[in-house]
């Protein structure tokens, strides 16, 4: 037996980060009408290839083939910004998407609300639900039903797992303590084997996918890679995956609604972006010195970095912040930003590259492991060559620490999408605001890339653990990819429409 951690993991991957069948073709990242939202093109995790730096390569080829038409030239020159969405040039309005958002909840509940109750109320069944449960004690943890469907447990387990969470509980022993049971119960109860195993035999018969050796995805780790953290909601706002959380991953949320909760998301966004570069836009126009600023957007983005893997969420903000700086400007120069970008992206992953180091070969073995069924397969094979039993539990050990790692760096890369995904529209909406005069645009896009550079070089917050450190360095190439890939496509989106 493989274990349901890695059947879960690679149906997980599969029907979660790609969407199925459907999503993968549509949206490419986060399934259903969330993934379609935030614009997360197909085929941006399309595979490891990309992930493992030809998003640079792709991006210097990109920009010397493409050409700029009159239109494309000309309409940022107008003020315009193109639409992706509704595949036109617009203008941007900062002051009435300012009225048009007040009064609005700011958890969707107007939207949402119909939804939610229904899985508040258990009328969300599972199909085949079972005749006996043996052991009540993980569905009592999530406060669930045994005939729950997933929504629902999925749901319970992000509500539950806010509130005990370390961060809104400093020095909590008991709610450290629930925090971890929630998640271990979220990620039997999620796993269709294991459930079918805990049902029958309880947690009894877990033991031996549940022992102390057995790999095991660190609940704090696995909570801020699906749903980030609450610190970050004036800067990337709900994170799709948290939001499409909320409504259990249901079905039944159309396009529509999924792309007006976007809409909303990034102008509040823009709004507080605009407000939180105002005195530096103000002072670089008169000519005075912008230190006062930069030393507050420093002060403000190390106290992010206290957050849960706070640190890697604040310089990929700034990485991203800087980056569409740097293509807007090019774009303001021939009307594409890609060559721009290509140059950007050649030095950070110059940068990474010295930075990483001793981590190299550690890096290619995850490289090389980033197709989760290739994955399985592989392990499968060596496991039935195996010839003593504790050979296979090693191999077993050793495939579910795999399985683990790709699926962290997978959901990394997964949000690092929605974050770019939604801070280019943010910025889009600030540098075109028609309510500002050039000027004022001019030094807005200085502020953006100021304020980038001096998040995406902060130093790691004092105290981090080795364990942390570590996973910022695995991650980063996975997240730099996946941003450098998400903007070289929404920039090439705007290019050749008339």
């Amino acid at each position: 037996m493989t274990g349901g951690l890695t059947i879960y993991f690679s149906q997980f991957c599969h029907n979660r980060l790609l969407g199925g069948a459907v999503g993968a073709k549509q949206a490419g990242i986060v399934g259903g009408a969330f993934g379609l939202a935030i614009g997360a093109i197909g085929g941006v995790l399309g595979g490891a290839a990309m992930i493992v730096g030809g998003a640079v390569s792709g991006v210097v080829q990109i920009g010397r083939g493409v050409a700029a038409v009159p239109q494309q030239l000309i309409a940022p020159r107008q003020g315009k910004y193109w639409n992706e969405y509704d595949g036109k040039w617009e203008e941007s309005d900062l002051e009435a998407e300012k009225k048009a958002l007040e009064g609005v909840p700011e958890d969707n509940s107007d939207l949402l609300g119909d939804v939610e109750k229904d899985l508040d109320d258990g009328k969300k069944k599972q199909d085949g639900a079972p005749e006996e449960v043996v052991d009540m004690f993980y569905y009592e943890t999530l406060d669930v039903a045994p005939d729950a469907d997933k929504g629902t447990i999925k749901r319970k387990y992000y509500k539950l797992a806010k509130q005990y969470h370390p961060d809104k509980n400093p020095g909590d022993e008991e709610a450290a303590q629930k925090f971890k049971v929630i998640a271990e119960a979220y990620q039997v109860l999620s796993d269709d084997d294991k459930r079918v195993i805990y049902n029958k035999e309880g947690r009894d018969g877990l033991q031996g996918q549940n022992d102390d050796e057995a790999p095991k995805l660190d609940p704090v780790i696995l909570f801020t890679f699906l749903f980030g953290s609450d610190k970050f909601n004036d800067i990337t706002g709900q994170l799709a995956n948290a939001t499409s959380s909320r409504v259990g991953d249901s079905p039944d949320i159309p396009l529509t609604v999924a792309r007006q909760i976007q809409k909303r998301r990034v102008g509040r966004l823009a709004i507080k972006l605009a407000e939180r570069i105002e005195g530096y836009v103000n002072v670089k126009k008169s000519g005075g010195s912008t230190d006062e600023f930069v030393a507050k957007w420093m002060a403000e983005g190390q106290d992010l970095s206290t957050a849960s893997f706070g640190y890697q969420m604040v310089t990929t903000c700034g990485k991203v912040y800087n980056l569409v700086s740097v293509a807007h400007l090019g774009s303001l120069e021939n009307g594409i930003g890609l060559p721009a970008m290509a140059e950007w992206g050649q030095a950070q992953q110059a940068r990474m590259k010295t930075r990483q180091g001793a981590q190299k070969n550690q890096m290619d073995q995850l490289k090389a492991g980033m197709d989760m069924m290739k994955l399985a397969t592989k392990y499968q094979e060596q496991i039935n060559a195996a010839e003593t039993d504790e050979e296979k539990e090693k191999l077993q050990m050793e495939m579910q620490k795999a399985a683990i790692e790709v699926t962290l760096r997978l959901l990394w890369a997964t949000n690092v999408v929605d974050i770019t995904a939604t801070l280019h529209e943010t910025c889009q909406l600030v540098f075109y605001d028609k309510n500002a005069d050039k000027e004022t645009r001019e030094a807005r896009v200085e502020a953006v890339k100021a304020l980038g550079e001096t998040w995406m070089n902060l130093e790691p917050p004092e105290g981090v653990s080795g364990e942390e450190k570590d996973a910022a360095k695995m991650y980063e190439e996975a997240a730099f990819a996946a941003m450098l890939e998400t903007i070289k496509r929404k920039d090439e989106a705007s290019h050749g429409k008339a």
